[in-house]
């Protein structure tokens, strides 16, 4: 079967013939299938700041756009190349390589409109024409996998999720996406420039590296005329006042990107410098103090961030990360009055009550920890971390009903739908069908069963 290349946002030619296109609980099912196989090629970002960063841009964009008809699903690749891409159904990924080259919180909002503009306005499938392969026949393709019809649908699969070229949208389908795009990430709060930024970006990166192309130019052409109206649209929005975050995020995304890729001496040793150089500069020093936390170097690490809070009080993220610091240092006390403050200030961020909980899970309090945790996935419900949490918290606690419920919630984030349904029978079984918990265990069963026919 020919293969069609997922890499970016596109359609590869084939002879198989089109269909119509499909429905949204098709569409669905082709996010679903992806992912699954997407694991198995992609490494993923597994960090709660840069899960939540890039989720918090895009659940922030889609607020603006009204109803949705399915929800969306933001992930991380720990791969450097500058890419991202959306497959239908609403699920969107992003590289490392792109979030380090951005500029600013902005540029990524760009690209996140520009992504979710080709899923809500189903440009893959518009982009199939009469000679092109179907959206459905990629779903057959990975079921065919999936049920084990042989090697070498596995490798076709394995093809299609890791190739790193293919066909480009057409110019009116990209055209869509910038203006869409730009007026969304507006709405959102989000300054439009970002979205001119990053295609200048992208310019710069080809121009520096005339022989490998970034990997998104191949799928999203850059064109004078793609510049042109991104301009044009920004200048019909006249004057418009963002709402972005009075502390951009991105610099500390990039740290932790680099942490993660081992570069943590690198990091200190920068960061050292730039405070001696910009002693009254909060974010240097906060930053410094975050590479410190993670290299282990706790003294040194809490005397940049009480340095970094000194010079600036209203960053709620250097509350938290200060309590993290006091969680991990065992001063339990200081770390719940750092965590609380950033509660105060932030009340709708998930990771100030998943932090808490991690802090009460340490202190043994674990139906306090369950709390906390619970809260965090109220606010984020496809945030799989919170679920996690849970699952074993109840486990501790003996209330194994609930801790097999939220250990299948889980399980269904990581679309490992056949454990997860063994765990929800488990629920039903200990929880009593006639429970509330125990019949909407039930209900998710049956819905899981439904959608599996």
């Amino acid at each position: 079967m020919t293969c069609l290349l997922i890499t970016g946002c596109a359609s590869y030619r084939s002879p198989l013939p089109s269909v119509s296109p499909p429905g949204e609980d098709e569409e669905t099912r082709i996010s679903r299938e992806f992912r699954r196989e997407a694991k198995k090629h992609f490494t993923y970002i597994n960090n709660p700041e840069i899960e939540r960063y890039i989720e918090r841009i895009g659940q922030r964009i889609l607020s603006a756009m009204g109803p949705q008809p399915f929800d969306y699903r933001f992930f991380v690749i720990a791969d450097p190349q500058l890419n991202a891409f959306a497959v239908p159904g609403g699920s969107v990924f992003f590289y490392s390589g792109l979030i380090e080259r951005a500029k600013s919180t902005s540029e990524i909002a760009g690209v996140m409109g520009h992504e979710i503009v080709h899923i809500k306005g189903r440009h893959m499938a518009r982009q199939s024409g009469p000679d092109a392969i179907s959206l459905l026949s990629l779903v057959g393709m990975l079921l065919l996998a999936r049920s084990g019809a042989g090697a070498q649908a596995a490798g076709v699969v394995g093809q299609a999720v890791s190739a790193t070229r293919q066909i480009a949208y057409s110019r009116q389908l990209e055209m869509e996406a910038d203006t869409l795009g730009v007026r969304y990430m507006t709405a959102a709060g989000y300054d439009p420039a970002g979205s001119l930024g990053f295609l200048k970006t992208l310019d710069q990166e080809r121009s520096l590296n005339p022989i490998d192309v970034p990997a998104y130019m191949m799928t999203h052409p850059i064109t004078q005329e793609r510049v042109a109206n991104v301009q044009l649209v920004i200048r019909s929005l006249g004057d418009v006042q963002s709402k972005s975050e009075v502390f951009d995020q991105l610099k500390k995304i990039q740290v932790l990107i680099r942490l993660a890729r081992q570069e943590t001496d690198k990091v200190i040793d920068e960061f050292q410098k730039l405070v001696a150089q910009t002693p009254g500069d909060s974010a240097a020093f906060h930053l410094l103090a975050l590479a410190q936390h993670h290299k282990g170097q706790m003294s040194q690490a809490k005397a940049n961030y009480e340095k970094a809070l000194k010079l600036n009080q209203e960053d709620a993220g250097l509350y938290r990360d200060l309590g993290r610091l006091y969680t991990d240092s065992g001063d339990f006390g200081a770390a719940r009055s750092m965590l609380d403050k950033a509660s105060s200030m932030e009340p709708k961020e998930p990771l100030n009550y998943f932090y808490l909980g991690e802090l009460l899970e340490k202190e043994n309090d674990l139906r306090a920890a369950a709390g906390a945790y619970l809260n965090a996935q109220q606010l984020s419900p496809f945030w799989d971390k919170p679920p996690a949490r849970l699952g074993t918290i109840y486990g501790n606690l003996d209330r194994l009903g609930d801790a097999y419920y939220y250990r299948a919630r889980f399980l269904l984030l990581q679309d490992e739908d056949e454990r997860a349904m063994a765990d929800l029978e488990k629920a039903i079984k200990i929880l009593g069908e006639n429970s509330a918990r125990g019949q909407t265990a039930k209900d998710e069963l049956n819905n899981l069963r439904a959608r599996r026919r």
